[in-house]
């Protein structure tokens, strides 16, 4: 979304020149922001209704504006801005939803009065030739600053015909037109409307126990709009905390009374929250423990977290330092993911919530049993990269040149103690693998001869003093192996 950005700072630019500051904005809108986008922002009223679902496409929110504002409708099909002082402009973040030109149209009445006795003012913006493209989506300006009467203003979906309508008449037919795809709204406004209640009340929310050297995000809110913050830890104001947010890190062990300020003009002091006493403790170092029946590590399930990268300045460091999962930051260590029982060196213990990636891994086993991995290369390569364990590379099935095809080694029967698993080339030589999931079993490996048995009953048959297993039409050998 850099390019929507970039205009709005450009258009936000130009408005600076002749129109008051923004009461309210919203731009590049979450399923959150948009779902809650209704409602009273600093004086201005946002209000929507039959415009269709919130919807999603490619990761960007939008309000799909599926219906004309005509004099048929009731109620009425509109994205409506409603404010208790007039309205300069107004601007939309907006693409079509299809090939066809498209525009917004508009209409603007007065204050207090009803649908049937507005002052009409209508127009259409210029539009834009883009199909539904997120990311050439464009700002559009309505410019309100000549309307004497724009308090409320109804925004309708694009035209190819406009008929206008006199003052006596209902709401105008706007005519036919595709659909607008709303990502975002701008308001440019008045003096917002002036709070008179000072703040009686503040709350904070936020952890009560953490570990040294975390994060914990704290937040408050007063019963009217406070304009000033202060936060304070065990009595001492915090440097720069002076928004609603506030962050702290506890570099020891102990309590922490954590207590947030807020005050707003009509204010002669600030008010104090009760404070949240939040409990420091050093996090314990865990040891290895070993796995005695089958266990399966499975990286959607690894961590809390997105994405843990290492490098040569990080502790632990990239390629160094072989750390135990279960001892890093936003690993998960439960039912769902043993991390107490995985040594791993590398780059990323989790990347895009789905594998880890680096050279090694390993983990011990009391009993014997079988390891299966699914994986990938790192990139596009010449070579194919596979699974090594204890130092055996595995070439049984294909290898990964790519990221885009995960592959599964075959079934590799370890002994008890360590299990080791590397990536590698063919010859051995040690390389970077994505690893999506471990699999160990306990027990022997079971034979295509037991898998054929199992699935599907099959026929044993003698030929030439050799054993053959029939099943439906396919002959196999003693091996499991197809006869050709």
């Amino acid at each position: 979304m850099k390019k929507i950005f970039t205009l709005a700072a450009a258009v936000l630019a130009s408005f600076n020149l002749w129109a008051a500051e923004p009461t309210f904005e919203s731009y590049d809108w979450t399923e959150e922001s948009v779902q809650t986008v209704a409602g009273n922002h600093d004086g201005i009223t946002i209000s929507y209704a039959g415009l269709g679902s919130l919807a999603n496409t490619g990761g960007h929110w939008y309000i799909p504006m599926n219906q004309n504002l005509k004099n048929s409708d009731s109620p009425w099909k509109y994205f409506g801005v409603a404010a208790t002082q007039k309205i300069d402009s107004i601007s939309i973040l907006y693409c079509p939803n299809g090939s066809n030109k498209t525009s917004i149209a508009w209409v603007a009445w007065g204050k207090d009065v009803t649908p049937n006795q507005y002052t009409l003012a209508h127009g259409e913006t210029a539009g834009t030739t883009s199909s539904k493209s997120w990311d050439n989506a464009i700002w559009e300006t309505i410019d309100l600053s000549a309307v004497e009467d724009a308090y409320t203003v109804y925004i309708a979906r694009s035209i190819r015909e406009f008929r206008e309508a006199d003052a006596t008449s209902n709401l105008p037919n706007f005519g036919s037109g595709q659909t607008i795809n709303i990502l975002g709204i701008r308001v440019y406004a008045g003096a917002a409307v002036p709070v008179t209640d000072p703040v009686a009340t503040v709350t904070i929310e936020g952890p009560e126990a953490i570990y040294v050297g975390q994060k914990a995000s704290y937040t408050a809110a007063t019963d009217v709009k406070a304009n000033a913050y202060k936060w304070l830890v065990n009595g001492a104001e915090q440097e720069g905390a002076t928004t609603a947010k506030f962050d702290f890190t506890p570099d020891a062990e102990g309590t922490y009374a954590i207590v947030c300020q807020a005050k707003n003009d009509n204010n002669t002091d600030y008010v104090a929250s009760a404070a949240i006493n939040l409990v420091a403790s050093v996090k314990p170092v865990l040891e290895q423990v070993a796995v005695s029946e089958s266990t399966i590590w499975d990286w959607t399930k690894a961590a809390s977290v997105k994405e843990i990268k290492w490098d040569e300045t990080t502790t632990p460091a990239k390629d160094i330092d072989t750390v135990l999962l279960a001892n890093i930051d936003g690993m998960n260590n439960n039912a769902d993911f043993n991390s107490q029982a995985l040594l791993f060196a590398g780059q990323y213990p989790v990347r895009d919530s789905k594998y880890c990636q680096g050279p090694y891994i390993s983990f011990k086993t009391t009993v014997a049993g079988y390891v299966q991995v699914d994986f990938s290369n790192t990139g596009t390569k010449d070579d194919p990269r596979y699974v090594a364990v204890n130092g055996v590379v595995n070439t049984v099935y294909e290898g990964s040149l790519d990221t885009k095809t995960t592959k599964t080694s075959a079934r590799i029967a370890v002994p008890a103690g360590d299990v080791v698993i590397t990536g590698a080339l063919a010859d051995g030589t040690t390389q970077y693998l994505r690893i999506y999931k471990i699999v160990f079993m306990t027990g022997e490996i079971p034979t295509a001869i037991n898998n054929v048995e199992e699935s599907v009953k099959a026929v044993k048959v003698i030929r030439d003093g050799k054993l053959f297993i029939e099943k439906n039409g396919v002959l196999y050998n003693a091996q499991g192996v197809v006869v050709k």
